[in-house]
């Protein structure tokens, strides 16, 4: 697992390694972090470590066909599930380059700058795209859920982490949408929420 660098005067601005619980309204959640309602108008950005700066802007029609080019097709949920994946991926780089977040590096004080991401931007982030992918009808298989969180006894890995959830609306199987494991635009992971609250991380990470 890529080995974090811990600022203890820092680990107090983030919940991802001060707060515990899942947030089972993830509209309470975006509201508690002073986020107003996303709209395709106003799509809200965390970054800076906890939510601490926000920007607000909204996407281009070339912008959201470049999205929306993943969920073309009829799929599965499955099939879905990895288009999600890859649509997060592209709203990173979309964003990034608006925002400076695409010089955001893999976990959490690698590196430091207004410019990076903790677990908690990117999950409420995640979130967002989550919703506004919903918004456009894109979704046919699965619901946005409240943000999912898990804690070092349990899996956390030497610290509190949190992540995006989406549930399947038939089986109600729920998935974190976790993008806080890699750099700045990379594909997010999509994996079963009962293997990620016990540590699951990418191998080789």
């Amino acid at each position: 697992m890529k080995k974090v660098l811990i600022i203890p005067a820092l680990l107090l601005l983030t919940a991802c390694s001060s707060s515990a619980g899942p947030a089972t309204d993830y509209h309470s959640y975006l509201r508690k972090k002073k986020i107003p309602e996303v709209t395709l108008e106003s799509i809200p950005h965390c970054h800076g470590y906890g939510c601490r700066l926000k920007g607000y802007t909204s996407l281009t029609k070339a912008e959201w066909k470049q999205i929306g080019k993943y969920f073309k097709t009829k799929r599965t949920a499955e099939q879905e599930r990895a288009a999600i994946a890859k649509a997060i991926g592209q709203f990173e780089r979309t964003m990034g380059k608006k925002f400076g977040t695409d010089q955001d590096i893999a976990g959490t004080y690698v590196q430091l700058g207004d410019e990076q991401q903790d677990c908690v931007d990117e999950s409420v982030n995640t979130t967002i795209y989550l919703d506004l992918l919903n918004q456009k009808k894109l979704l046919k298989h699965h619901d946005v859920s409240g943000i999912g969180t898990r804690i070092p006894v349990v899996g956390g890995g030497g610290g509190f982490h949190q992540t995006a959830v989406i549930v399947d609306r038939v089986t109600g199987t729920r998935y974190a949408v976790d993008s806080w494991f890699h750099d700045g635009g990379h594909d997010a992971e999509v994996v079963l929420l009962s293997d990620w609250l016990y540590g699951w991380h990418p191998k080789n990470e």
